[in-house]
């Protein structure tokens, strides 16, 4: 890690609260690829790096690295056929394509900002199923979706144990992803230009949780997204729309 790297590093931890927090030499979740250390998430030899730290709960607690997770499965790409879950069937049962969205965590103003636009389009667009899948105890995204404004024609789904998110692809990230100086940068102006700072970080929501979005036909091929590629990423619904052809 270069000397900007670890200025700006501390600087992200600071406004989190964690001015104090040493962080360790070597970063535990980059030794193998991005899909590598997402499919060996659930190893039984996984480092948690805060393993000797004691955690309050909520805001601190989602630094933890998270718990094991079921095997997670290479990300769909476009043009293939989506696996299929009870609780989120693929083709959805109504016959409508769908656009999935999945929260880093309930709390994380970037994932705000990504919800409140979702949301705004699944009002114009009636033909799609808009669903948003969080990983926060029920009554924690409960709390939060009202704290942004509410649900409105967005499906929020709750998925604890975190099987959705492996099934589409998305496991633990790294240090890079989650830590980079320009995600506080970001951060800042989203507060300052838009006025969302982000909410109270939910319960059982953990920072290392990749996120992503998805859309999906009424065949059930998915036809646009993917994991995010960072913690700040701008993904476009516009463009998912397109892709359905709506």
């Amino acid at each position: 890690m270069s000397f900007l790297s670890k200025i700006g590093t501390k600087i992200a931890l600071q406004r989190a609260g964690l001015g104090n927090l040493s962080l360790p030499k070597e970063n535990p979740f980059g030794a193998a690829s991005a899909k590598g250390t997402q499919e060996s998430s659930g190893d039984a030899g996984f480092a948690n790096p805060f393993a000797n730290v004691q955690w309050p709960p909520k805001a601190l607690s989602s630094w933890q690295a998270p718990a094991p997770q079921t095997p997670v499965r290479s990300a769909p790409l476009i043009g293939e056929k989506a696996q299929s879950n009870p609780k989120i069937p693929v083709p959805d049962v109504d016959g409508r394509p769908v656009v999935l969205l999945f929260l880093r965590y309930c709390g994380c103003p970037f994932t705000e900002k990504l919800f409140i636009q979702m949301r705004s389009l699944a009002n114009r667009h009636t033909s799609i199923h808009f669903v948003a899948v969080s990983h926060c105890t029920p009554q924690a995204t409960k709390e939060w979706v009202g704290k942004v404004g509410g649900a409105w024609n967005v499906h929020v789904v709750v998925d604890q144990s975190r099987d959705l998110y492996a099934l589409w692809g998305l496991g633990v990230s790294n240090w890079g992803h989650l830590l980079n100086p320009r995600n506080g940068y970001n951060q800042v102006l989203l507060g300052k230009n838009e006025g969302v700072w982000g909410q109270q970080v939910g319960e059982g929501g953990c920072r290392w949780q990749t996120g992503g979005a998805y859309a999906v036909d009424e065949r059930g091929f998915v036809k646009w997204g993917g994991p995010m590629k960072s913690v700040d990423e701008a993904i476009n619904f516009e463009e998912a729309c397109n892709a359905l052809g709506r």
